[in-house]
């Protein structure tokens, strides 16, 4: 008997699959957690940026005022492709229970997202979209030789990047860099910790500003991000698209994924990366 399309569709509805998989990229991505993230359907998107105040000043009664102009530039990013392919047995698509449906695409989802995470947090990307390490003129906290053990470098960070118009809202932070955070005590031979927690992890404040905790931070730093300065462009939506006919040989359904993400970031010297620069 042939395997009709109508039978993989009680647990394979692709339009599903790249909302499953959006929901689950969002849920994963830190990139999509830290940064504002905008949908487009455009190739390219444009935002208008305001770089300093048309200018004002104190005048005597009756005179002149001076007309003067905005500085105004533009943020411009195009969403790049990330994609993936995976392939399941024509017996597991045809399986009526959606849960067979379902942890295919939230794999596909988790490597989409760890591929994000991956670019937002490194540099140049070949044929992907730059990330936080591509930037020039950030702030820079030095850490020193000693991983950060007290709260002081993110004080320090939360300054710099005030001086240079942006408000932190979160602290992206390495594992190891959150482990040592949880271990540090008040003083030396101290069994106090420093910080009233169990551990140093996602949703905790350190100075004030929540923390989110990446695998995809190199080992040893940490960064603060103003979200509202950092745009996260996803483009049209994932789409999820099935094939019966490239598996032909294996009795199989291959299934495709394609999310098209880019990252903009308007403020470069808001962003404040801290760790050893020495």
């Amino acid at each position: 008997m042939a395997v009709l399309n109508s039978g993989l569709q009680t647990g394979w509805t692709p339009e599903d699959y790249g909302k499953l998989v959006d929901l689950v990229i969002a849920e994963k991505s830190v990139a999509f957690q830290a940064g504002t993230v905008i949908a487009t359907q455009n190739e390219t998107i444009r935002f208008p940026m305001l770089k300093a105040d048309p200018a004002v000043g104190w005048y005597a009664e009756n005179t002149q005022i001076s007309l003067t102009d905005p500085t105004t530039d533009e943020l411009v990013v195009t969403p790049k492709a990330v994609k993936g392919l995976t392939q399941i047995s024509t017996e597991a698509a045809e399986d009526s229970n959606p849960a067979v449906a379902d942890q295919v695409g939230r794999g596909l989802a988790r490597n989409i997202a760890k591929k994000i995470d991956a670019a937002f947090f490194g540099n140049t990307v070949t044929n992907g979209p730059s990330g936080l390490l591509s930037l020039a003129g950030v702030n820079v906290v030095d850490t020193g030789t000693v991983t950060l053990t007290s709260l002081d470098p993110f004080h320090e960070a939360k300054a710099a990047a005030l001086a240079d118009g942006a408000e932190l809202s979160v602290f992206i932070l390495a594992p190891d860099v959150a482990l040592t955070l949880s271990k540090a005590k008040t003083a030396t031979g101290a069994n106090t910790g420093l910080l009233d927690v169990n551990g140093v992890g996602d949703g905790v404040t350190l100075a004030g500003v929540p923390v989110l905790v990446s695998t995809d931070v190199a080992a040893g730093n940490a960064w603060g991000l103003d979200g509202s300065q950092v745009m996260v462009v996803q483009r049209t939506g994932t789409k999820v698209i099935r094939s019966i006919d490239a598996a032909f040989d294996y009795d199989a359904v291959q299934v495709r994924a394609t999310a098209r993400v880019g990252f903009g970031f308007a403020n470069p010297a808001g962003v404040v990366r801290l760790y050893d620069a020495a």
